[in-house]
């Protein structure tokens, strides 16, 4: 097939974005003559595909956004297509792969006023509006309930044409033999100058606020004093952290504290570390989670991600919201305070684990581009 794919901006470690190469290259190896049109792209370009640049120079996002949308529309209207499958909302999909949740839920939020004049609220909504609503035609790939039921609720998108993809973990996200936790444990602390006898609390974002990086900061700093001496907290991700190094200084913990920017050895610290935090704001799904479950980690998040439900099914905690502040501490001094509950927690992870297909998302995504070519 003749394929166009369009992607705003692309990193190397961005969840939309690994989702994204890794339904490129199963693409390229199942031969299909795709082209790429992106704004930004960070990193190297995967051999294969073709490569087309909209050059966007508005100043902001939402600007961005509208240019890459206006010039992907003339781009199109010179080539022709099987399908076009977006990553990013905008007009004119046949497919799109909904990393994010409902923008008009969000929006609906924010003051009316706020959004009476700002462009960015009008811009995204129309962009949105225009995949999801009821007389729409665009094929919508999910990855939560949740997310779907915004979309519903907002716009009446028939159900007929949502399709339901599964977490796509890599299979090295996996559960490992109690040798391999031990030898995987001390190489990690080793290196990062950790003493092994720490509790090591892990969170994976790219987005400090959003995903809840100043909540941890705030319930590690609540702690009781005997468990707060003995936590160690990494955060594994791509965002500015100037502010919140500071933060963990004025609570009183910036030693116990490790921004340990872009990592590609994910599988090994998730079975390094002892629990997953991940308190976020926001959360679409959140692939971390899955992959920490897949691997038997321990995780607590807030009720407002994707995936919390996997979560409690795999035996970990799941924060109600609206989140009070005290929440996550309270969490955490159970967790890790109560004699066994970690290794109870564990082992709850590991037998979910060992039952549930984490691994299939690309697949699924590649079925539904058949069936939509067929139709």
């Amino acid at each position: 097939m003749k394929l166009a794919f369009t992607i705003f901006r692309y990193f190397p470690y961005g969840g939309l974005q690994l989702d994204f190469a890794r339904f490129l290259q199963e693409g390229i190896r199942r031969g299909h003559d795709i082209t790429v049109l992106y704004d930004r792209w960070e990193g190297d370009f995967i051999p294969g595909a073709a490569y087309e640049h909209l050059d966007c120079r508005a100043l902001t996002n939402w600007g961005r956004a509208l240019e890459f949308e206006r010039l992907a529309k003339t781009f199109f209207q010179s080539r022709s297509f099987d399908l076009i499958i977006g990553c990013n909302r905008m007009a004119g999909l046949d497919i799109y792969f909904a990393a994010d949740n409902c923008f008009a839920a969000h929006a609906g939020r924010k003051n009316w006023f706020v959004r009476l004049i700002s462009p960015r609220y009008r811009v995204y909504g129309r962009m949105e509006k225009n995949i999801f609503e009821r007389s729409g035609k665009t094929i919508i790939l999910y990855i939560a309930e949740r997310q779907k039921s915004g979309y519903v609720e907002c716009y009446g998108t028939p159900e007929a044409r949502f399709r339901y993809l599964p977490p796509g973990v890599p299979p090295e996200f996996c559960v490992r033999t109690a040798l391999e936790k031990r030898e995987i444990r001390f190489r990690i602390c080793r290196d990062l100058k950790i003493g092994t006898e720490s509790l090591l609390l892990m969170q994976v974002c790219s987005a400090f606020r959003t995903k809840g990086v100043d909540r941890v900061l705030d319930a590690l700093g609540q702690l009781s004093e005997p468990l707060r001496r003995r936590v160690v907290y990494l955060v594994a991700g791509s965002d500015r952290h100037g502010e919140y190094r500071r933060r963990a200084e004025r609570l009183g913990i910036g030693g116990q504290v490790f921004f340990i920017g872009v990592r590609n050895d994910l599988p090994q610290l998730l079975t390094a570390v002892d629990l997953m935090v991940h308190p976020a704001r926001n959360e679409a799904a959140g692939n971390v989670l899955a992959e920490a479950v897949s691997a038997g980690l321990p995780v607590i998040c807030t009720e407002n991600c994707g995936y919390a439900p996997l979560v409690g099914e795999a035996g970990g905690v799941v924060l109600t919201e609206p989140y009070r502040k005290t929440a996550l501490m309270d969490a955490l001094e159970l967790t890790l305070g109560l004699p066994g509950a970690l290794d109870r927690m564990r082992k709850d992870a590991e037998k979910y684990a060992a039952k549930t297909d984490f691994h299939h998302r690309t697949e699924k995504f590649w079925d539904f581009i058949g069936e939509a070519a067929h139709a």
